[in-house]
């Protein structure tokens, strides 16, 4: 297995993630990731806010191509005083690694008839609609719950048709896109990350959606749309509040999510002064919350 890649794991302090995580790259690692040895305490962070700490115990995860010396790498760390003792590594073939990461991403129905469809796989028979979608630089494939409860409420508690719809913190897409299929007959996506932007055009233009317009907040135009829908996370939501009441024609609707359970309450304190909020959904520790403006 000369080919084969190189999976190194190493367990880490949070304090020595960083370093650890430099040292993998400067190495030659193709991709770094870092997950909680214990779990038991989870840990989100929100962009442009409060970054909690990473867990007392972490491991680091480091996929390296076989030029790669490894034996040398784990030397000069013990050498600059990291415990390697820990270390474990895995050779994976070339065909195993892609099938590996291809296997997490099936096709997923949301609303009772859209389908998301990596491209690797066939359409399910008798989809009635569907999206295609590959997983990416953008976040949304279907596969978090908060994505799941936004399609979900697109297509289930929805009727879409003639509709303008907003999807603001757009990621991949995937939920402008979905208003597509259930036949809204206007539809934008709004992200602050320019990347994203291409993503999702690249993914509209996948799935034959080329009016759908992706931009960045400053190049919104002037207008409310019938439903909003944005899967961020609690504090962009609050302070977005005011703005998403601009956006959403009286009388129309909209659907948050990227909430945790706990985190409904000062979610609805913000929105339950211009909406007429609805129960929210609640799909493991993930919550998501809709309303109705008022006229």
């Amino acid at each position: 297995m000369s080919d084969a890649w190189i999976k190194l794991a190493l367990p880490a302090t949070d304090v020595a993630v960083p370093a650890l995580e430099q040292a993998f790259t400067d190495a030659g690692a193709l991709a770094v990731s870092v997950e909680a040895l214990d779990d038991s305490s989870p840990r989100f962070a929100e962009p442009n806010y409060a970054d909690p700490s990473l867990w007392p115990d972490c491991l680091v995860e480091g996929l390296f191509p076989p030029e790669v010396d490894v034996d040398a790498l784990l030397a000069a760390l013990n050498a600059a005083g990291t415990d390697v003792s820990g270390a474990r590594r895995e050779l994976l073939a070339d065909q195993d690694w892609q099938l590996r990461w291809r296997q997490q991403f099936l096709p997923l129905v949301f609303g009772g008839e859209l389908w998301v469809v990596p491209t690797w796989h066939e359409v399910p028979a008798g989809a009635r609609h569907f999206i295609r979608l590959d997983p990416g630089m953008a976040f949304g494939t279907g596969t978090h719950p908060t994505t799941g409860l936004c399609l979900d409420w697109l297509g289930r508690d929805l009727a879409l048709a003639g509709k303008s719809v907003l999807d603001y913190g757009c990621g991949s897409g995937i939920l402008a896109l979905a208003a597509v299929r259930h036949g809204a007959a206007r539809v934008a996506g709004v992200d602050i990350d320019p990347q994203a932007c291409g993503v999702a055009h690249e993914n509209a233009a996948l799935n034959d959606c080329p009016d759908v317009d992706f931009i960045l907040p400053r190049d919104l135009p002037a207008g409310s749309y019938d439903v909003l829908v944005a899967n961020i996370l609690l504090n962009p939501l609050i302070a977005l509040a005011g703005e998403f009441d601009r956006r959403v024609a009286p009388g129309g609707v909209i659907g948050l999510s990227g909430l945790l359970a706990g985190q409904i309450d000062s979610a609805m304190a913000a929105y339950t002064p211009r909406f007429n909020m609805t129960p929210p959904v609640i799909r493991g520790e993930w919550a998501f919350i809709s309303g109705r403006k008022r006229a």
